[in-house]
């Protein structure tokens, strides 16, 4: 009975001794510690939403792949994206879910055709609607860190609307209606920093792109064309950096 006693004395010690300790931890080691303890962010049942986005901001010198001059005295090309996505984990580590984008792409510049110096802006606008299917992969035991893969189909409207200038008069005008299809595989991280939430780098490595083009001139004359491609790059320039929020993580 005294042994039985000392015993429970002891456990009752311990455990005090071990919830003080709990209580003195710092800041950083209760933040790893919640990763420990039954973080489940890629379980059946869970939901995630999360914002993205791409600038690419860039100076044209040489470069006349754009703007369609001769030469280029001088330009710049100001592009943007965002996209808003959301996600249900209908197994361990598969995600569902629909993304939806939106982008502007400007540019404008002055340059030579053939012997004239013209200038020339155009503003195009782009929005997408992306079912997609996401699959985890954790790099570190407690899934605080891990690759993802995902594979999206887009479909999508834009308009565009080009103008040349000469002597500040404007001398030409064009607007553009597209239609978008694709389907792409897209690579990813997901870092969790702090409790459920996430940041997410993710790169566009490889897809297929149809898309029907109808442009109208200043003249009223309609012009449709159809292009397809396929893409296999890996430019770190297009990285999509965003933040991501994970339902019940920890349940």
């Amino acid at each position: 009975m005294k042994k039985l006693i000392i015993f429970c004395f002891f456990i009752l010690v311990t455990a005090s001794l071990l919830a003080q300790k709990k209580e003195k931890l710092s800041p950083v080691e209760l933040m790893f510690e919640y990763y420990d303890e039954e973080f489940k962010p890629f379980n059946k049942g869970k939901w995630f939403t999360a914002l993205t986005f791409n600038i690419e901001d860039t100076n044209l010198k040489s470069d006349n792949k754009y703007i369609g001059f001769d030469n280029i005295i001088e330009g710049s090309e100001f592009n943007y994206e965002v996209k808003i996505k959301g996600g249900y984990s209908v197994g361990n580590y598969s995600f569902f879910g629909l993304g939806i984008t939106h982008g502007r792409d400007k540019s404008e510049g002055r340059g030579i055709i053939i012997l004239d110096t013209i200038s020339s802006e155009s503003v195009a606008h782009k929005n997408v609607i992306s079912p997609f299917m996401r699959n985890y992969y954790p790099l570190s035991k407690n899934q605080r860190l891990s690759f993802f893969n995902e594979v999206k189909m887009d479909f999508g409207f834009g308009n565009s609307e080009t103008k040349s200038f000469e002597n500040s008069e404007e001398t030409e005008r064009e607007t553009t209606n597209d239609f978008l299809f694709g389907i792409g595989i897209s690579p990813g991280i997901t870092f969790f920093a702090l409790e459920s939430f996430a940041f997410e780098i993710q790169l566009d490595v490889l897809g297929y792109e149809y898309e029907r083009s109808k442009t109208t001139d200043d003249e009223g004359n309609e012009f449709t064309s159809d292009s397809h491609n396929v893409n296999f790059t890996l430019d770190l320039l297009s990285l999509n950096f965003g933040l991501a929020y994970y339902f019940g993580a920890k349940n």
